[in-house]
């Protein structure tokens, strides 16, 4: 890929995470689905706020 993205990190939302998940999954990424509690803890994550500006 152009940006050089190997992994791909996701929560699951209901069941709408499933087919982008599936589309991803692929040998060209590393795809995890996390827990949305511990992603809340990494430093430096994207926020809705962050991510609409």
């Amino acid at each position: 890929m152009g940006c050089r993205v190997e992994t791909v990190a996701m929560e699951s939302t209901g069941v709408y995470w499933i087919p982008l998940f599936q589309i991803l999954e692929t040998p060209s990424f590393e795809v995890k689905l996390v827990n949305a509690h511990l992603v809340k803890t990494l430093p430096d994550r994207i926020t809705d706020v962050l991510d609409c500006q």
